[in-house]
């Protein structure tokens, strides 16, 4: 009988183990995904106000830009048209550009993704 209460012992401490290990590993988990869904919002968020800022930006460089060329014209609507026709030129480009963009983008967020465990280590 003692090898069997031995054999039921181990057994009962070889499933507390892989209880616990269950459990760590979950919170390992749930962890690594805060990490990232956090990593995630905060970058969202900067690009969001960085975009909202470079907007207002163009808009005012767009409209000062308008007026000292209407000036330079003598004619602030044909002086506006330039100025929307630069940035349409601007738009296409970055049209043309955007699997590019995307490569970039997708390799920054997958290099960031999974060798984000190699520095754990």
């Amino acid at each position: 009988m003692g090898i069997l209460n031995l054999l039921n012992e181990k057994t009962q401490e070889t499933f507390q183990h892989g209880d616990d290990y269950l459990k760590s590993s979950e919170k390992y988990i749930k962890l690594k995904i805060f990490e990232q869904l956090s990593l995630t919002i905060s970058l969202l968020v900067k690009f969001f106000i960085i975009i909202g800022l470079g907007f207002l930006g163009i808009f005012f460089v767009s409209v000062a830009g308008a007026i000292a060329l209407g000036e330079k014209l003598n004619s602030v609507p044909l002086a506006c048209l330039l100025i929307g026709a630069g940035l349409l030129v601007l738009m296409a480009l970055a049209f043309m550009f955007r699997r590019s963009i995307d490569n970039v983008v997708i390799t920054k967020m997958s290099n960031n993704f999974f060798n984000s465990d190699e520095d754990e280590n």
